[in-house]
């Protein structure tokens, strides 16, 4: 679980790395209850998505279309590509379960590349799973390496838990970026930036606001809090994002719920 500061021209998120704050390009698009904010500065493009109720069916259906259309312009896959998707967090905690469970919806398909052809609807896509360094021991870019060492992906896109820093955005957002991330940094735990320049090839970091900093709201330090229905909310993120994924990765992949 991360957060990144960014904050610039009234605009509040979790996602980016350069503490060199400057807005290139912003554009906000607002469409059946979706808010779109795609924006730019110097280190890289970025997009979030706010929305109302995940649990409303057809709100559900337009913001899969919407995220789906972002992912697209982000990854802009070609038959070539080989694509490692990466769940970060802690299967065992909830609230920092998504990138484990995001990849449980993923359609894995390098181990047929590896066996013979394969029709070229089908990305070549590969999973792992970082886990926590409390658990492993290891942190999570020096795992993360030895994977890529082993697949050689050109597009890694990393899935991860934010710490939210306005209850308007907890799990009410989806945010996009090129730009990399920072594992652990949401609890003070910074486990080094995964990005173009650390790991070697094209980066694109997906989060969701999951907890709060309870000092946002009161001034008390140390307390977090998070949605009573979160296992919920978790469940049907995930399956949102890994759903979205597998259609920009495969063109047969059926957008069906």
């Amino acid at each position: 679980m991360h957060t990144i500061d960014f904050d610039l021209s009234n605009l509040h998120t979790d996602i980016i790395m350069d503490n060199k704050k400057r807005v290139i390009n912003k554009k906000i698009i607002k469409k059946n209850g979706i808010n779109i904010t795609r924006f730019q500065n110097k280190k890289g493009d970025y997009s979030m998505i706010g929305f109302l109720d995940i649990t409303d069916y057809d709100h559900y259906l337009e913001l899969q279309n919407i995220l789906v259309d972002e992912l697209k312009m982000f990854l802009n896959i070609k038959p070539n590509d080989v694509i490692l998707v990466v769940g970060l967090g802690n299967s065992h905690s909830t609230p920092d379960s998504l990138g484990p469970k995001v990849l449980e919806q993923i359609l894995v398909t390098r181990y047929l590349y590896l066996i013979g052809d394969v029709d070229k609807k089908y990305s070549n896509v590969s999973i792992f799973e970082a886990n926590v360094v409390g658990n492993t021991g290891i942190e999570s870019i020096s795992l993360l390496k030895k994977v890529i060492e082993e697949v050689h992906p050109t597009k890694v896109i990393v899935i991860d838990a934010l710490k939210a820093n306005h209850i308007n955005r907890l799990v009410h957002t989806i945010q996009i970026t090129n730009s990399g991330i920072h594992p652990g940094s949401g609890i003070s735990n910074d486990q080094g930036e995964i990005s173009i320049h650390t790991i070697g090839c094209e980066v694109l970091a997906i989060g969701v606001p999951t907890v709060l900093d309870i000092e946002s709201i009161t001034h008390k330090e140390h307390f977090m809090v998070t949605p009573t229905n979160i296992d919920y909310l978790i469940d049907q993120l995930s399956l949102l994002i890994g759903k979205s994924l597998n259609i920009v990765f495969h063109k047969d992949y059926l957008r069906q719920i």
